[in-house]
């Protein structure tokens, strides 16, 4: 063929293509992947690799309640970095490899060690080591209270589980600033300085996040102090106080580090009261789409 086209004679040309053509269909027609099979093996390809993100990366959760109001509201799908502190052996609790350790202020996806079919997500706010107490609602972690400064009134519908109906809830905002840094532990549990302790533990980092108290503060209340934060365990709060079964409930309970399914990364998706509907009532929330979770 290339000889007839370098000659320019067509009658040749035209002869040494259907030749051509014929040692085509005799020796590589056979070889060339039918569409059908090409479509299977690229949707195959496609689940294998979305099993193998969701077994080692990242996985999906879906926010039941409101007790991580308002930081994640029911409703809320989330993405969890698997990774974030541990790699495993997919569809277990063996781990693998170390890639970190928990901080307070980080939320957290874990199996519940009171409910083990069940998964909560809360934040953490105390490490090995730590004593957590509430004294008129304010945070002490080792005896020092962590800032926090008013921020109004939030206002939003949690679901009664009897009825589905919604139930309107208005309740008073705060900005918690966690410092996470050292802060004595318990060997330490009533500092001399308070201020200067939380200082330092804040040059590591803070956690800036937003907690809610719906009922009202009694004068000298206090939950806790409660029992110092073992090793490789944490104590976990939910954002919404007073709305949450957590690390306080049942005179404390700590969640094994080894239960940890993940950190919460990112809102991927958010369908709930006040979203975009064509009807009243629920609907997707586009202002929370892609929000990341801090």
């Amino acid at each position: 063929m290339e000889a007839a086209a370098a000659e320019g004679d067509p009658d040749r040309l035209s002869s040494a293509l259907r030749d051509l053509n014929a040692l085509w269909d005799a020796h590589l027609a056979r070889r060339v992947k039918p569409l059908w099979r090409e479509y299977a093996e690229s949707v195959a390809g496609a689940v294998i690799v979305a099993l193998l993100l969701r077994a080692f990366v990242v996985d999906a959760f879906r926010i039941p309640s409101g007790s991580m109001t308002p930081t994640l509201l029911a409703g809320d799908f989330i993405f969890v970095a698997k990774a974030a502190y541990a790699v495993r052996i997919p569809f277990t609790n063996v781990r693998l490899v170390e890639t970190g350790a928990p901080r307070r202020g980080d939320v957290v996806v874990f199996q519940s060690p009171r409910d083990p079919s069940s998964d909560y997500v809360k934040r953490v706010i105390g490490v090995p080591g730590d004593v957590i107490e509430l004294r008129e609602q304010v945070l002490y972690v080792n005896g020092v209270p962590q800032p926090r400064t008013s921020a109004g009134e939030f206002a939003y519908s949690e679901r009664d589980p009897a009825t589905g109906a919604a139930v309107p809830e208005r309740c008073r905002r705060y900005r918690e600033a966690l410092a996470k840094g050292d802060l004595g532990g318990a060997r330490e549990h009533a500092s001399d300085d308070p201020g200067s302790t939380w200082q330092a533990a804040a040059a590591v980092g803070v956690a800036d996040y937003d907690v809610l108290q719906c009922g009202r503060a009694r004068l000298a209340a206090r939950e806790g102090p409660f029992e110092v934060v073992r090793p490789g365990y944490l104590f976990v709060m939910g954002d919404n106080r007073d709305l949450s079964a957590d690390s306080r409930s049942a005179g404390g309970w700590q969640v094994p580090v080894g239960s940890l399914r993940g950190r919460a990364a990112v809102v991927f998706w958010s369908w709930g009261e006040g979203g975009l509907s064509l009807r009243r009532g629920a609907g997707v929330r586009l202002e929370r789409l892609f929000k990341p979770i801090h």
